[in-house]
């Protein structure tokens, strides 16, 4: 199962404008010394110094995968927060980033679309290497996201039916084939269609992102280390331009590293996955503000409609009915404390059936093995099952492999993995909705159901219809169709230590974390 998305490569003529952004240095050529004599008298001078630059330390959990913001098998809490430093959006927190937009609005939709959205982009925006951004970079994110496999937020792209450019690449025109009422939402943290273009999706920012348009760039990713280093971009145009010249992530893998760290003040700043000890341990350190918060992410099962073994509702429940959640969150997570149990009503059934199923071929269930809280729990679920005779199997597989043969060829009976709580629209409808065309790998369902009827109440909700009934709705059809078991919230504990200087004095009163860090600075 090593098949890989082969991504069509799109040539685009875009003509290039100028930037009105402050350049970098030029380049300086090395010349290569001559091997004429010469009797000319030479001088010598001595190295310019070292420039020392002020450089923030930030601890973090360790690196699963690469940095793609929009991939499942890439997503965390940091990755999230590293892309909002480094990649550029057509809005932020549902206000237009005036920084690379000039304008975006609806306009009278064009032909047969139901939709149309126009953006102006802004003439200064470039890449860190000079490039401007054009359409070509939003016409590579929606290609990509509607031909790859285990994308976030799939069925906000599956809506789009064409983008068009003009101006030199400034003014882009998307149509909507159904509308989109959060549309807002789309083009967030733009990739550089001109570096990355070649490569599979999957693979485009594995072990670097090649070109920054935020105020921050990457400089290195040391995964021996550790270490991810930032540096301001000095190409960045907009206003607020970064604070600090350097922002270096340091993985953090254990309290007694996090807290002497603090303590030294090597790192000023946590955000990490709790262990049974860490709100008590950084809390005991008089310097220190600790503050935790959940977040949307959860840690799910989801059963493959595709699997011989799970085709049925019913089989499906009862699978369902024997998994113990409170058990599996405290094992997999390896903590009592800090720890948040999704709610989940267990439904009744008799196993006897899939107890049988099992005797022939035992259930196959997947994880990435990057992800040692996702395998925990596999462990855990096989172990529940073999109480009650059921074999099963632990399937180690990248997730690539896992969305793009194992779920639909039904090699896979079910896959462990995060994904966000179905809170918004695109959300839900992404988890539920059938391929936009049949055989489409661009998707995020991945347990695979596929009704027309729960179509059309999906696309009500994109459309901005009843948003309050979403809760109600993923309720009655998760009781109905058995598809997804939750199993572990999200939690995160961040501490400031000293050295620093944030958005407010206080850390509850931060509305990010790292995210924010553009605005961070040395304290005096």
């Amino acid at each position: 199962m090593r098949s890989r998305i082969a991504l069509s490569t799109l040539t685009l003529a875009v003509s290039l404008v100028a930037c009105s952004a402050n350049p970098g240095p030029p380049p300086v050529e090395e010349v290569t010394p001559s091997t004429t004599q010469t009797t000319a008298a030479t001088t010598t001078t001595s190295p310019p110094a070292d420039v020392v630059r002020e450089t923030i330390a930030v601890g973090i959990d360790p690196l699963r995968n690469g940095l793609n913001p929009h991939l499942l098998a890439d997503d965390s809490a940091f990755v999230a927060s590293l892309a909002s430093l480094v990649l550029p959006s057509a809005f932020r927190n549902g206000e237009i980033d005036r920084d690379v937009l000039v304008s975006a609005a609806e306009v009278e939709a064009v032909g047969e679309a139901v939709q149309t959205l126009r953006y102006e982009i802004s003439p200064e925006a470039q890449w860190s290497d000079g490039t401007p951004i054009t359409g070509a970079d939003f016409r590579y994110l929606w290609t990509s996201m509607n031909n790859t496999s285990g994308v976030i937020d799939a069925a906000a792209y599956n809506s789009i039916s064409a983008v068009r450019t003009s101006s030199a690449g400034k003014i882009v025109e998307v149509d909507l084939h159904r509308r989109l009422s959060s549309w807002q939402g789309l083009f967030a943290h733009l990739l550089p269609s001109h570096l990355v273009s070649g490569q599979a999706f999957d693979q485009a920012l594995l072990n670097d992102v090649p070109a920054s348009a935020g105020r921050y760039m990457v400089q290195s990713v040391d995964r021996s280390r550790g270490v991810v280093t930032l540096h301001r971009n000095d190409r960045f145009w907009g206003v607020d331009p970064a604070l600090t010249d350097v922002l270096q992530f340091r993985e953090m893998r254990s309290v007694a590293s996090g807290s002497d760290q603090l303590r030294s003040g090597q790192v000023s700043f946590l955000d990490v996955t709790p262990q049974e000890t860490s709100v008590e341990a950084y809390g005991l350190m008089a310097e220190n503000q600790v503050r935790t918060l959940e977040t949307p992410r959860e840690l799910q099962i989801t059963f493959n409609t595709a699997s011989p073994s799970l085709t049925t509702a019913s089989q499906r429940a009862q699978l369902a009915s024997l998994i113990d959640v409170p058990l599996v969150a405290r094992l997999a997570a390896g903590r009592d404390r800090t720890l948040a149990v999704p709610d989940f009503q267990v439904p009744e059934a008799d196993v006897a059936q899939l107890r049988e199923l099992s005797q022939a071929q035992p259930l196959r269930i997947a994880a990435d093995p990057a992800d040692d809280t996702a395998s925990a729990a596999v462990r855990t679920l096989i172990d529940l099952l073999g109480r009650q005779g059921i074999e099963a199997e632990l399937v180690p597989a990248e997730l690539a492999d896992i969305t793009t043969t194992g779920l639909p060829e039904g090699e896979i009976d079910a896959v462990v993995t995060w994904r966000n709580s179905l809170g918004t629209p695109v959300d839900v409808a992404s988890a539920y909705q059938c391929p936009s065309t049949p055989g489409s790998p661009g998707t995020s369902n991945l347990s695979g159901y596929c009704v027309p009827a729960t179509d059309e109440v999906l696309e009500g909700f994109l459309a901005g219809d009843n948003p309050a009934g979403i809760p109600d709705f993923v309720r009655r059809l998760e009781a109905l169709e058995h598809l997804t078991v939750p199993l572990l919230r999200e939690t995160r504990v961040q501490v400031l230590g000293t050295g620093i200087v944030g958005v407010d004095p206080l850390l509850d009163n931060w509305p990010s974390g790292i995210s924010s860090a553009a605005s961070w600075r040395i304290s005096d």
